[in-house]
């Protein structure tokens, strides 16, 4: 990023002229250009240092982290110092898409001597706890590399994973300079909580999948919550850790301690029907900051919901069937019941009709499984007769092939031995004949 100096010597201006506009002016035109950088650079991720508390209570800086879009890199305050363990515990998304992640280890000049390694590879990275711990010695820094995409945008670290050095748990610079201060509600990081959004609308697009409410701790101090939901309207709720992604208990919804640079997701998914969309439009989901036994902060975020889905007679339960409920993944899926709620408002003998079409698949499918049964019985039958067609016929014709083999064998046995008698012969009278001549000489 270039230096502000620079920047406001490119606009034309100079420390004098700021002076001749006065310091209330001066500082405005430095906020305009602070923000004319951030618009100008926005795909630029910012470092966030990290350390320890040491003994006495101090901040002691050990790395700077910066996440980007396809990277996160950490690398050390100081270069030379060696760190004897580093552990990096993913969230549950992290884990189920670990293999989509590569490591490679920095050097002094930020370079990547080596190629990218699995960040899977062990024994560096246990799959039971999702930790992935090394040590850091001669290496200034390491980068996690996401091949898929869309992991580490728009997250921040807490998202992601928790960081420790030396079993040590990590901390950032403004948690640790705030945890002693006043907060101060309204300004920057001293807002209690972050909302993501002002109100809450269900329309024709998010009816189905229904919406996720962000909020977040960025006071650096735990903080204790209170969700209060409307009682009506909705088919579906849940408060969800972010980190761990875990629910929760419903009875702990009143009151519960969100540690600092953590957050929740609320998860609203509506009932389909008219009747009970209007009984949840207008309605307020409350969140209270407590303080004590007394209640420091109200945030209300409005609910509200698309005029057209209030519409008298629209059948809106059709969206809530078949194989079309793939973005309720956090959603329990709809009981009998709830779909016998979600049509309360219908009239005609759509029950009869339905209970009937499930009696008539059902004779189906047994006729079905009949037909299937009585092919394999046909089959087994089939492989029966075959088996006893070669028992019973060509058993016996394969007995007088043997038997006619052997005796052509035995022919052709005593054949030879014929023929050699022969030759025997025939040998014995030549050699008589032989020795008839030489005697007569």
């Amino acid at each position: 990023m270039r230096p502000l100096t620079v920047l406001v010597a490119q606009v034309g201006m100079t420390h004098t002229e700021l002076k001749i506009l006065g310091e209330p002016r001066a500082l405005g035109v430095l906020s305009v250009l602070t923000l004319l950088v951030a618009f100008l650079i926005p795909n630029t991720a910012l470092s966030q240092t990290y350390g320890i508390k040491d003994a006495e209570g101090n901040f002691v800086p050990k790395v700077t982290i910066n996440v980007g879009a396809k990277a996160v890199t950490i690398k050390k305050t100081d270069p030379k110092e060696k760190f004897s363990s580093l552990s990096l515990k993913l969230n549950p998304n992290l884990v189920k898409n670990v293999a989509n992640l590569n490591i490679e280890w920095l050097d002094a000049t930020g370079k990547a001597p080596g190629k990218p390694l699995p960040f899977q590879g062990p024994p560096k990275y246990d799959p039971k706890t999702g930790v992935f711990q090394d040590s850091m010695g001669p290496s200034a820094g390491l980068r996690i590399l996401d091949k898929k995409g869309g992991l580490f945008a728009g997250k921040n670290v807490a998202d992601l994973f928790v960081v420790k050095i030396d079993n040590q748990g990590l901390v950032s610079a403004e948690s640790a300079m705030e945890k002693d201060r006043i907060v101060q509600l309204g300004t920057g990081r001293d807002v209690s909580i972050n909302v993501a959004k002002s109100s809450v609308v269900f329309n024709e697009s998010n009816l189905k999948k229904g919406e996720m409410l962000d909020v977040d701790n960025r006071s650096g101090v735990d903080q204790v919550l209170g969700v209060e939901l409307p009682e009506k309207g909705l088919l579906f709720s849940q408060i969800v850790k972010k980190l761990e992604q875990k629910p929760f208990p419903r009875e702990s919804w009143e009151r519960f301690t969100l540690p600092p640079d953590s957050g929740i997701f609320i998860v609203l998914i509506p009932e389909p029907d008219p009747s009970a969309l209007a009984q949840l439009d207008g309605k307020d989901i409350v969140i209270k900051v407590y303080q004590g036994n007394r209640i420091r902060e109200t945030r209300r975020i409005p609910v509200k919901v698309a005029s057209d889905l209030l519409q008298p007679g629209t059948d809106l339960s059709g969206r809530f069937t078949g194989e079309e409920e793939e973005g309720q993944a956090t959603a329990k899926p709809m009981s009998s019941a709830s779909r016998t709620t979600a049509l309360k408002g219908d009239t005609g003998p759509r029950p009869q009709q339905a209970a009937a079409s499930v009696e008539t698949r059902r004779r189906s499918d047994q006729g079905n499984g009949a037909w299937i049964w009585l092919l394999q019985i046909f089959n087994l039958a089939l492989l029966v007769a075959l088996g006893s067609y070669g028992i019973f016929f060509m058993l016996p014709r394969i007995q007088v092939l043997e038997d006619r083999l052997a005796k052509n064998e035995m022919f052709l046995h005593g054949s030879r031995e014929a023929i050699r008698d022969e030759l025997e012969q025939i040998k014995k009278e030549i050699l008589q004949q032989c020795l008839h001549d030489t005697s007569g000489e």
